[in-house]
């Protein structure tokens, strides 16, 4: 299934379900759109736009705003709970294109992985409007990961990724936080279970996309969790028995849906 996590969207996301062309439509079974609360006219925006598709499509709107982390961990269990095999990434926001990622759905050593990364900082991608603050900050964040990690890592996860559903039966994902930095703690969480993961390139722009993002407050974050990392191990992803952290419940409407 494909997954658009989407907030304040409504101008960038009708593109994003445009380029869910008959090519890739041909290689997925449903295209699941997380609408989280937002304040503009996204919800209306995905409601007429996946009538577009020719493949099962479905509007889901978070009974609260998880923040884009609640939605992936909403998505999962949506995956789970439907038997989904892969669950693809793809944000709301027309950062990425998913076309680049046909040459990976379409070569079953790639789809074996347990995550494909659409890599910003891959040799071969293509970064548009990307300011050189950005790429510097996350260069060094790629970097300090890689330190740990002893590895070579070529982006933190961005917008474009594909994840093996079985990879994460653990369900260890619910005690990751549910703000920005949710995919960094699902890289290492995957770097220190050996996960199978493959770097790909992408395009990437950033035009009249608005971004949520607290770079500052990520990244201390991010280095607080390599830090907790170095000392504490693997004991950093304890898994919470309750199977939902503090017995929270990521809960979302069916909003709209076609060729059910």
């Amino acid at each position: 299934m494909i997954f658009i996590p989407a907030y304040n969207c409504e101008t960038q996301l009708p593109r994003v379900i445009a380029k869910i062309d008959d090519r890739v439509q041909a290689l997925v079974d449903e295209v699941v759109v997380i609408e989280n609360r937002s304040t503009d006219g996204t919800l209306a925006a995905a409601t007429a736009a996946i009538a577009t598709l020719g493949i099962k499509a479905t509007v889901l709107q978070n009974n609260e705003n998880y923040s884009l982390g609640g939605s992936i961990k909403n998505a999962f269990l949506y995956a789970m709970d439907h038997d989904y095999d892969r669950l693809i990434v793809l944000h709301g926001d027309d950062q990425a294109d998913i076309r680049d990622l046909l040459p990976v759905l379409e070569n079953e050593s790639m789809t074996a992985k347990d995550l494909v990364i659409g890599a910003r900082f891959h040799p071969e991608s293509k970064l548009y409007g990307y300011s050189t603050v950005r790429k510097l900050g996350n260069r060094v964040l790629n970097g300090a990961f890689a330190l740990v990690a002893r590895r070579r890592v070529y982006d933190l996860i961005a917008g474009l990724n594909i994840f093996r559903v079985g990879f994460f039966s653990d369900r260890v994902f619910l005690n990751f936080p549910n703000n920005l930095t949710f995919d960094a703690h699902v890289l290492l969480y995957a770097f220190n279970r050996k996960a199978a993961i493959a770097y790909v390139p992408v395009t990437w722009r950033e035009e009249d996309q608005v971004s949520n993002a607290k770079t500052v407050k990520q990244a201390l974050i991010i280095l607080r969790l390599l830090g907790r990392y170095v000392l504490r191990g693997r004991t950093v992803f304890a898994v919470n028995q309750s199977g939902r952290p503090d017995g929270f419940a990521y809960e979302s409407t069916v909003a709209a849906q076609v060729n059910a």
